[in-house]
């Protein structure tokens, strides 16, 4: 009798899906990052028995790539983090206006701060985004100015997002790089992207397709200067609610611009 030896390795099943593998990293990767973001939210009991750490054992041992390792679980980040808030600057000047100035004119960038940057606990202040047009005065020397604080603590993104909220429906506001431009279009209807920004100390709309400012706004109030704005925009559009083009061409009439106002003129007789 002959002795037939039987190869036991086990062969792939055909109807097991090539890519199984990649999908499988696939899941770890996405419950490995929904469990990581949780996994920072919580106390040390909390991270002690966290199932992003057999998650990320997981992730090591099954990732062909390498780039994942069992000691790259939990490691502390550096989050920063935009936060709006009431800050008290002192400006010398001889008035008010020319305080307002100064404080327009060395806030209109992001104020970098140098190091050793000033600690408040654990808290790190790198740099401040400062918002003239909502200060309010405070105090004059060591006398106390009532009702010093301010009607609303906002962004210039702020007065784009209550403006598209005043002008209604498929207006829709983004904000700029930290917060300190506010933009606004209405894609519906082509309007074109309108931008909310501080230009020469002023508060000012321009609008893509424009040379010059559309408007210029003065306050500190947020629904105020949130209505100027719509007001502006509504302004200079074209009252056909279908229509985004502006006004300002000279060429229509009536609210209509010279595109509207031209399609809407019955066609000139012609003679024999």
């Amino acid at each position: 009798m002959t002795n037939t030896q039987h190869d036991s390795t086990p062969q792939p099943r055909p109807d097991v899906h090539t890519d199984v593998h990649t999908d499988l990293n696939q899941v770890i990767d996405y419950l490995w990052a929904t469990e990581h973001a949780d996994y920072h939210q919580q106390d040390a009991d909390g991270r002690a028995h966290h199932i992003v750490g057999p998650l990320t054992r997981l992730r090591a041992m099954t990732d062909p790539t390498g780039r994942h390792t069992p000691d790259t679980c939990c490691a502390s980040q550096r989050y920063t983090l935009l936060v709006p808030g009431l800050i008290t600057l002192c400006v010398t000047a001889p008035t008010e206006g020319a305080a307002r100035d100064e404080l327009a004119r060395e806030g209109a960038d992001t104020i970098e701060l140098s190091a050793p940057h000033p600690v408040a606990g654990r808290l790190t202040i790198r740099g401040l985004d400062l918002v003239p047009a909502a200060a309010k005065l405070d105090k004059v020397n060591d006398t106390a100015v009532d009702d010093s604080f301010p009607d609303a603590d906002f962004h210039i993104s702020d007065i784009a997002r209550v403006a598209a909220r005043i002008l209604g429906a498929d207006w829709e506001s983004s904000a700029g790089t930290y917060a300190v431009t506010g933009y606004l279009e209405n894609k519906a209807r082509g309007t074109g992207i309108y931008t909310l920004s501080v230009v020469e100390d002023t508060l000012q709309l321009q609008h893509e397709r424009g040379d010059s400012p559309c408007a210029e706004f003065d306050g500190n109030d947020l629904p105020t200067l949130a209505e100027a704005v719509a007001t502006a925009i509504l302004n200079r559009l074209c009252r056909n609610e279908e229509c985004g083009e502006s006004t300002t061409d000279a060429e229509g009439h009536d609210g209509e611009c010279g595109n509207c106002t031209a399609r809407a003129e019955p066609p000139a007789l012609q003679g024999d």
